[in-house]
């Protein structure tokens, strides 16, 4: 049975939105402690944390690589981590926030002008695409566990019996002595006649349960318990996807000026995508333009 995936850490991302210029850097690292940086930290670094493997480590490194920066420990999924790694991952690691400035210079005259900054980025439907894949509950999968309940009782029950059978016929035969001419000897012979060899092969359909069965009604049972899984995941993923949109927009068109204001709204703005790499296992991050 599903279970309603929710994330279990909310790492924070370097998610910008577009048209940034003047970039400050917080003093994250600072107030991390020990942990360490997850974009720059050696494969060897990451290897030294408990329940992370080398090989693990140096896959980090390369997707971080390919992607230039990893937005937060949850993009990490799409590497297939377990939960245990991972949550070494999220307590032995931090980011390195980075806030930036927009130039607020341009002025914007339509909203699909505004819109159009962000059409690099997935889709709403695409991201729900994603959660469907990644949280097993896509309407083709549920439709093929139905179609096959339906014809999982077409063939019959096939039954292969083989049996063989030996007959033999005891007697005695007496035959002369080649070493003493005129005594014979007695022995005991069998001859094996009618060996029989039978074949039973036997069909049987079941009717009542091309009707309708007992593992027909269990599919359908969950499958409606996945529907509603379904519409939980689809309901959450659409509400993070346009809660992040309008703080883009926000960030775009009236960006706070005082440094707590633009940290709260970066913030904010992290959550939301790391919400949404939970419920997509880092695919929403990998679908982000580079």
């Amino acid at each position: 049975m599903h279970a309603l995936l929710l994330p279990l850490f909310l790492a924070p991302l370097a998610l910008t939105p577009p048209a940034r210029a003047a970039e400050v850097t917080a003093p994250a690292a600072a107030e991390a402690g020990s942990t360490l940086p997850l974009n720059a930290a050696s494969a060897e670094q990451l290897a030294s944390l408990d329940q992370v493997e080398p090989g693990e480590a140096a896959a980090i490194v390369r997707l971080r690589e390919q992607r230039g920066r990893l937005s937060s420990v949850e993009a990490l999924r799409v590497l297939d981590l377990d939960e245990p790694t991972m949550d070494a991952l999220r307590l032995g690691t931090h980011m390195d926030l980075s806030l930036t400035k927009v130039a607020n210079d341009r002025r914007y005259t339509s909203v699909q002008e505004v819109l159009a900054q962000f059409e690099g980025e997935p889709s709403a439907q695409r991201v729900q695409e994603l959660a469907m894949d990644y949280t097993k509950t896509h309407p083709g999968l549920v439709e093929g566990w139905l179609s096959s309940s339906r014809t999982a009782y077409l063939l019959p029950k096939v039954n292969l019996k083989y049996k063989k059978e030996l007959d033999y016929s005891d007697t005695n035969k007496y035959e002369e002595d080649i070493d003493n001419p005129g005594d014979y000897i007695e022995y005991d012979y069998q001859d094996r006649a009618d060996n029989d060899d039978e074949f039973e092969v036997k069909l049987e359909w079941r009717l009542d349960k091309l009707v309708i069965s007992s593992e027909r009604i269990r599919v359908i049972n969950e499958a409606q318990d996945i529907v509603k899984l379904r519409d939980k995941v689809l309901e959450e993923v659409t509400r993070l996807y346009f809660d992040r949109r309008r703080l883009q927009v926000e960030l775009l068109l009236d960006p706070p000026s005082a440094l707590a204001d633009q940290l709260e709204s970066e913030l904010r703005l992290q959550e939301a995508t790391a919400n949404l790499d939970a419920f997509t296992g880092g695919a929403f991050s990998a679908s982000l333009p580079r």
